[in-house]
């Protein structure tokens, strides 16, 4: 069993899987969501164009996301998003 909780998370945390993408609430921070590469990488520079056009296209999935949640009342609503 691998250590990684992005390898095999819980699936109640997933929101997004693409191909080569995974979109996961965090678990340590309510309100917030993370994209990772289903591929290990150690940061946005080793992962490959294909891997990066994935990630900044799955920035709108997840904004998505997160305001359907918001709206479902279990946060409030954000006032701005990091990436």
């Amino acid at each position: 069993m691998s250590s990684c909780p992005f390898c095999q998370p819980d699936p109640i945390q997933v929101f997004h899987q693409g191909p080569r993408v995974i979109g996961l609430w965090d678990p340590n921070a309510p309100g917030h969501a993370l994209l990772v590469t289903r591929r290990h990488v150690g940061d946005w520079f080793a992962a490959t164009g294909t891997e990066q056009a994935e990630l900044w296209g799955s920035l709108s999935l997840a904004r998505e996301a997160i305001l359907e949640r918001c709206a479902q009342g279990q946060r409030g609503m954000p006032v701005g998003f990091n990436i």
